[in-house]
């Protein structure tokens, strides 16, 4: 059920139960940095984003989509779990987010089953990340000793072997209570009758236009043939040819998608067009089972994905540096002062390098996860702070031997079960290719590999050997879903983000602002953010928010700020210990929250 978000504030006394606070208390504008007046920028105001946050006593989703979060809800009103939900809401997806969310991407999907007896119970990862196609080649994007970028980015070439369908009905299969054909009805009937395209879906097809072959112009485009353009805001896209893909899987489960009369027009139309994806990498694709990362922050657990994301990995390493950070006194001025970021900011570089070395497919390479989150290498690397000026590590640590464009969404059910997953087809409608006859938008995961190591991919991401391309592997990825349990194993915050790179410093903020700060979840993920990925040695700062004195001070200390206009769109959940919850969509986007 929905409860009016006032009388929320004052049922659960939340500044108590979740040691929260105002943006306008003492833990934002009083602090050193935060400057309220500059507040309202390019984007809501931090009040509105508390105003949209949808609270229950039951259970909730989050996504980049009202209608898809709507139905997850319905799912979860009908009797399904979280795990159900969390299907229903990414098929939905599927159809009305194309350009992020498309069958023809991948992901990672994080379950935690509510407690047992009192006790926590094992966390599950299932990695449903793309595959290199077995013909693929180390040097495949390579043309005179040099890589070339739109070969791995556009069109047939770029595309792994997707993973949604697989990665999202195998999750249904071990947890799920609920039919397929149940599930679908909704996207199958949003694929049939169509739905609204919106400004960022708009603005997201006009990106990436001169990449579209023909099949997916025909689905997003209006006007003449001659004159084709993105179709604009408000317009219905109808897309029978995908309602057809979507029945077959609700009819046969995955092989409704990788094999028969899909996996042929699949191929046939990557074939034709210079691809080299075959019927047999569909036919033997599967997602891969993983035991997820947790690690502790300030009283709580943090369950994270393993590699190949690199981010959930990194993600633990900088929340170890915040603690060394604070034990002596780098963060004392708090949010938003110039020490805080320069601190913060070390962190992230610090993990961003060991990233360019160190991270790949686990089924490839050896990663050595537990070195790189061991406290000796954490002080070690941590030893490298200046208060007083920059330093970037010239290159990872060497840790001891051991014996924008992808969406999240969120689901906690009525008992506690908890679902975080992050999905993507990598840039803004993946590679620009549909085959003709299935209306699903195709990836371009394959410019995640480092086709050369040190070049810089799309992201600016520089990658080494552990991550180039080989037959059947999966591209390094930063995406981080998280879950945030107490002691007792109950889920308490659920997040994660889109935006390549900046998806981790993005969770890694919001989890400090919560947790270390204090600040409530919305105030946590709408406060202005900041991203340092080693290379290139920029500051990323968004241009609203932050106080002309702190950006003097970071120049100061020998930052180069980049100033963008807005970083990773995430979407947040938390339940408190009295059972109530809020949904936190990012203003950043354009996500909405739906109760049970």
């Amino acid at each position: 059920m929905r409860v009016a978000l006032r009388a929320f504030l004052v049922f659960t006394g939340m500044a108590v139960v979740a040691g929260c606070s105002s943006v306008r208390s003492k833990t934002a504008e009083s602090q050193i940095g935060f400057d309220p007046a500059r507040w309202d920028g390019s984007v809501e105001s931090q009040e509105q984003m508390r105003v949209n946050a949808v609270v229950s006593t039951g259970g909730l989703v989050v996504s980049d989509d009202r209608e898809a979060s709507e139905w997850g809800a319905e799912i979860l009103r009908r009797g399904g779990n979280a795990v159900d939900a969390a299907v229903a809401t990414a098929f939905a997806l599927a159809v009305t987010r194309p350009h992020f969310a498309a069958l023809g991407g991948g992901g990672f999907f994080l379950y935690c089953p509510k407690p047992v007896s009192g006790k926590p119970t094992s966390c599950e990862a299932i990695d449903y990340r793309e595959r290199a196609p077995a013909a693929s080649k180390r040097d495949m994007y390579v043309r005179d000793g040099k890589p070339v970028s739109a070969l791995s980015r556009d069109g047939a070439l770029a595309i792994g072997v997707p993973g949604v369908p697989a990665g999202l009905l195998l999750a249904l299969q071990r947890h799920g209570s609920m039919s397929r054909s149940k599930l679908l009805d909704k996207p199958i009937r949003l694929a049939k009758d169509g739905y609204r395209f919106t400004s960022h879906s708009e603005m997201a097809a006009s990106q990436r236009w001169f990449a579209f072959n023909d099949e997916a112009k025909r689905i997003f485009g209006c006007g003449l043939e001659k004159e084709i353009k993105p179709c604009p805001v408000g317009t219905r896209i109808q897309q029978p040819e995908l309602a057809k893909v979507l029945e077959e899987i609700s009819q046969k489960g995955v092989n409704g998608f990788y094999q028969g009369w899909v996996a042929d027009k699949i191929v046939a139309g990557l074939r034709s067009s210079g691809g080299i994806m075959s019927l047999e990498d569909l036919k033997s694709y599967r997602p891969v089972l993983r035991t997820p990362l947790e690690g502790d922050f300030r009283g709580m657990k943090v369950v994270t994905m393993p590699p190949p994301s690199a981010g959930g990995t990194m993600l633990l390493q900088m929340l170890g540096y915040v603690e060394r950070a604070s034990r002596t006194g780098q963060l004392s001025e708090g949010f938003g002062a110039a020490s805080s970021i320069h601190a913060l900011t070390h962190a992230m570089s610090l993990s961003f390098a060991d990233r360019a070395k160190y991270f790949g497919d686990p089924d490839h390479v050896r990663v050595p996860v537990q070195a790189l989150l061991a406290p000796d290498y954490l002080d070690q690397r941590w030893r490298t702070f200046d208060s007083a000026k920059v330093v970037i590590p010239d290159a990872a640590g060497e840790v001891p031997r051991e014996g924008m464009h992808t969406t999240h969404f969120a689901v906690i059910d009525r008992d506690g079960n908890a679902v975080s997953v992050t999905t993507t087809v990598n840039e803004h409608f993946g590679s620009g290719f549909v085959p003709k006859g299935t209306g699903v938008v195709m990836n371009d995961e394959m410019d995640d590999f480092s086709s050369q190591p040190g070049v810089p991919n799309l992201f600016g991401l520089v990658g080494a050997e552990a991550n180039a391309i080989a037959s059947g592997k999966r591209p390094l990825s930063s995406m981080t879903p998280v879950i945030v349990r107490d002691v007792q194993g109950n889920a308490r915050i659920l997040l994660g983000a889109a935006g390549g790179p900046r998806i981790t410093s993005s969770v890694f903020l919001t989890l400090v602002n919560r947790l270390h700060f204090g600040m409530s979840l919305p105030d946590a993920m709408g406060a202005p953010r900041f991203h340092h990925q080693w290379k290139p040695g920029k500051l990323r700062v968004e241009r609203w928010g932050f106080a002309p004195d702190v950006l003097r001070k970071l120049t100061s200390l020998g930052y180069e700020l980049d100033i963008v206009a807005t970083s990773a769109r995430m979407q947040g959940l938390e339940r408190f210990s009295n059972g109530r919850s809020w949904a936190a969509p990012d203003r950043r986007g354009e996500g909405a929250g739906a109760a049970e």
